[in-house]
């Protein structure tokens, strides 16, 4: 089937995307999913690069490796910042946008990436990184937090403890801190592509009125707005999110 790629957010991997993808698998859809560097089960070398540009470059040569050209681009956050930027980079890479609580408007980022990006971070994160951190972090991101459960914080939390993936964290805070988002945001009207705007309408983090600026930036974008839901939709309310994106695919 068609194939659809999805990319997640800061702090986060492909276990954002196990209850969203087996919905859109079941109708037949081929779909990809891909830890960046320094994230998830993905090497987070020391000293590497971090910054968004280019991470964006090495999706790019993931997918040129995998042959993947022409997808349904699905991004969250930082992955849906990297998803119009690949739209315009690269667009032969992208036949249709998803943006989930996308980055690309912010005038302050989060208070964990900016947390992340402080001098010193790292280390001091390693003194007291522990599953509190985690639980701590999705009550940020959820709406409602008695959705969030044991395995999903081990989940976050066994990945997070894996060799140098403190310091790719800070280190990519450290580069999003310098960002001018509304240099960047300026050539968001550029993007041709079909593209649908999904928000959590309590989105803590990226707040709801973001999702309005991209749905007026984008040429050719429709915005749905989730109640009661947070900034991971596609973890708090996967049903609606799959649902989402399964009609924006119908829609010839």
């Amino acid at each position: 089937g068609q194939n659809v790629f999805l990319l997640h957010g800061f702090a986060s991997s492909t276990y954002t995307w196990e209850k969203t993808a087996p919905l859109l698998q079941a109708k037949g859809y081929h779909v990809w999913a891909l830890d960046m560097k320094g994230f998830g089960w993905s090497d987070k070398p020391e000293g590497s690069d971090y910054a968004p540009q280019q991470l964006l470059e090495e999706v790019n040569a993931w997918m040129e490796k995998m042959g993947l050209s022409k997808v349904v681009f699905v991004g969250n956050s930082l992955g849906g910042a990297i998803a119009w930027n690949m739209a315009l980079e690269h667009p032969d890479k992208v036949k249709k946008l998803v943006l989930i609580d996308a980055a690309g408007f912010m005038h302050e980022m989060p208070f964990p990436v900016r947390l992340a990006g402080l001098p010193g971070a790292s280390a001091i994160a390693g003194l007291f990184f522990g599953r509190w951190m985690i639980r701590d972090a999705l009550d940020q991101v959820y709406f409602d937090p008695t959705l969030i459960t044991e395995e999903q914080i081990d989940a976050y939390y066994n990945r997070m403890r894996t060799r140098n993936a403190l310091y790719a964290l800070t280190a990519l805070g450290r580069s999003v801190a310098t960002l001018s988002s509304e240099k960047y945001a300026l050539r968001i009207p550029e993007i041709q592509m079909d593209t649908l705007i999904i928000w959590g309408r309590e989105d803590a983090w990226i707040p709801v009125e973001d999702g309005f600026k991209f749905k007026k930036a984008l040429p050719k974008a429709t915005l749905e707005v989730i109640p009661w839901c947070g900034h991971i939709p596609q973890e708090e309310k996967p049903e609606e999110t799959a649902r989402l994106i399964l009609e924006f695919l119908a829609e010839k």
